[in-house]
């Protein structure tokens, strides 16, 4: 039985629910899949030399991957294998095509060799919110592609990721994220009189950087600006300074799917919506542009 293991982090849910798509249709074809938590640290244990075959899967932050995943995959031994990325972003806007690079670049020095990538468009939890047409077209486009996407995985079959000098310079531009969100989380704050002291921003933050002492909430130096803490507020107490103006608050309804329909599309982005929205096949659109 081919083993596979699926390196996942996610902010908000959505990475996580694409994993559990390709993951069913992996074990489908007779796979045995391991899902393994990037927060929960590196354990040698589940080493990607354990796996025929290992994916490694983020959410895009600011045309990159996000900080922790880049420092996880620094703790995989050297090897030679082939791996995957499964990527999601709020959008499928062609700068998002270089995000990985620096998860490449480490693997690549490790000995592995990067196969394919796999990019999946699911709701901002920042910039704007999406309606809920576009939700659940987005979901039903995740449904269609993940079988392709799977089987590819499975079969160790190899894509061509088509890159451009821009977007390389759009991704290494915005690396700069990294530490400027460590400056900027510092900056959060609670509105202690929406607060109802339900510790959820605590205990879910994925670098435990929210500290509350019964009184006051503290915000380090560890911020992702992954806004989990935020967006899963069942208040809207949290204000994450100087982003609050494009922070989306609240879970989306996901799993109604809905067949493409053009009127339903949003402005933003719109052209690259509909690209993908209307793709044949797999989910190649990192590969067609």
């Amino acid at each position: 039985m081919k083993r596979v293991g699926i390196y996942c982090f996610s902010a908000t849910g959505n990475t996580l629910r694409v994993c559990k798509l390709i993951k069913s249709e992996l074990e489908a074809l007779g796979a045995q899949v391991d899902m393994v938590s990037v927060e929960e640290g590196y354990s040698s244990q589940k080493s990607p030399l354990d796996y025929d075959a290992f994916a490694v899967a983020y959410p895009v932050h600011g045309f990159n991957a996000p900080a922790n995943v880049v420092e996880y995959v620094k703790n995989f031994p050297e090897g030679n294998k082939g791996y995957y990325i499964i990527k999601s972003s709020g959008e499928p806007a062609p700068a998002n095509r270089d995000s990985s690079h620096q998860i490449v670049g480490i693997l690549r020095k490790k000995g592995y060799e990067m196969m394919d990538e796999f990019h999946y468009v699911m709701p901002y939890n920042m910039i704007f919110r999406h309606s809920q047409d576009m939700v659940d077209m987005m979901w039903k486009r995740a449904q269609d592609a993940a079988p392709f996407d799977a089987k590819e995985i499975f079969e160790g079959g190899k894509g061509e990721i088509k890159q451009k000098l821009r977007h390389k310079f759009i991704s290494r531009l915005f690396t700069i994220e990294h530490g400027g969100m460590r400056l900027i989380g510092r900056g959060f704050k609670v509105d202690m009189e929406k607060c109802i002291k339900c510790g959820k921003c605590v205990k879910n933050c994925p670098m435990h950087n929210i500290s509350f002492d019964g009184e006051k909430f503290t915000f380090g130096k560890s911020c992702l600006g992954c806004v989990r803490c935020s967006f899963n507020c069942p208040v809207n107490a949290i204000k994450i300074s100087v982003l609050e103006g494009w922070k989306v608050n609240g879970a989306y309804k996901i799993g109604n799917g809905m067949e493409y329909d053009e009127s339903k599309v949003c402005k933003y982005c719109n052209k690259s919506y509909k690209r993908y929205f209307t793709e044949e096949g797999g989910n190649s659109i990192e590969k067609q542009r």
